[in-house]
């Protein structure tokens, strides 16, 4: 295994308390929401960067299920479902080309590919990229259509709907170091989560899927290190490896939502469907008596059958920072 990814666990997990904090390996997470403990907001903003993503994760589930063209027309609805407060989603191909824009209508069908902000930063580029890395946080100035389209800074959270595609929504003038958005966008962070899984499908290719289904449900395995750990589902939700609750192995979690509602194991089948990606949602931590907390997970496919994923709880990190 990659030292890094040595490293990554090391940092993450507290094993002292992990055998003590493994019980009740059989309640599904949506009976236990009432123990949630999101983050909280930085002062002075209207909206926590928790709810900006959830907010464009509901909007990716929606545009898979719907169509580009279905989605993109109530994206544009300036009193739709996408439309709350100063969230509302706008959409951009990978070229630039404006699908979606609400408050600027006039935008729709031009090319923003060179487009700068106050500072010279080619946000719209940084956009596109940083969707086609798995999604994350972008941060730019931008007009405010909430304030007579002042210009503020704003912070957005960015995802690929296909290859061809993408969405986002932001909030304007955040305050402070958001735990969300620090671990989010880490690089480091990042790429130790995805190496992990993508050494967990290589095994899964070579050993093959029965043979790597055990060795991810096995607590003792090489896949799980405390609260770092595999999971695995297929397509239809049906759960495959998930060690620190044995008694849901063959269900079916695909109706799972966390507390912003996020339909969590259904956008993770999606993004692993196609191409894979980053995820925040809230989660059982076994580090914690099963603790449901805010989580950061990457998932990929194996193959057309089924899928891995695996993820990083935030509490860890700010207790490491």
């Amino acid at each position: 295994m990659r030292s890094h990814v040595v490293l990554l666990a090391l940092a993450f997990v507290l094993v002292a308390i992990l055998v003590a904090g493994c019980t009740n390996t059989g309640t599904p997470p949506q009976s236990r929401v009432t123990q949630a403990t999101p983050l909280m907001p930085a002062s002075g903003s209207p909206v926590p960067p928790e709810k900006l993503v959830a907010f464009v994760e509901k909007a990716y589930e929606y545009a898979k299920e719907h169509g580009q063209i279905a989605a993109v027309r109530e994206f544009n609805n300036q009193t739709g479902q996408f439309a709350e407060g100063q969230l509302y989603i706008f959409a951009y191909d990978t070229r630039g080309n404006t699908l979606a824009l609400p408050f600027q209508p006039d935008l729709i069908g031009k090319n923003r590919w060179n487009v700068t902000d106050a500072n010279g930063s080619e946000f719209i580029r940084e956009i596109i990229e940083t969707a086609q890395s798995g999604g994350g946080f972008v941060h730019y100035l931008y007009s405010d259509p909430s304030d007579n389209l002042k210009i503020k800074s704003k912070l957005s959270y960015v995802m690929m709907v296909d290859q061809d595609w993408l969405i986002g929504s932001g909030i304007y003038e955040p305050q402070g170091d958001d735990l969300i958005v620090r671990v989010g966008g880490d690089p480091r962070v990042r790429e130790s989560l995805k190496s992990f899984v993508e050494d967990a499908i290589t095994y899964s290719r070579k050993n093959g899927k029965d043979a790597a289904i055990r060795e991810f449900n096995d607590r003792n395995g090489t896949f799980v290190r405390g609260n770092l750990y595999i999971y695995a589902f297929d397509y239809n939700g049906r759960t495959l490896a998930l060690p620190y609750q044995p008694k849901l192995i063959g269900t079916d979690l695909s109706r799972l939502q966390d507390p912003f509602g996020v339909n969590y194991t259904r956008v993770e089948i999606l993004l692993a469907q196609h191409g894979g990606g980053f995820i925040f949602y809230h989660y059982l931590n076994p580090a914690r008596n099963m603790t449901l907390e805010p989580k950061m997970s990457y998932v990929q496919r194996v193959d057309e059958t089924w899928w891995l994923g695996a993820g990083i709880y935030l509490q860890d990190m700010q207790q490491e920072g």
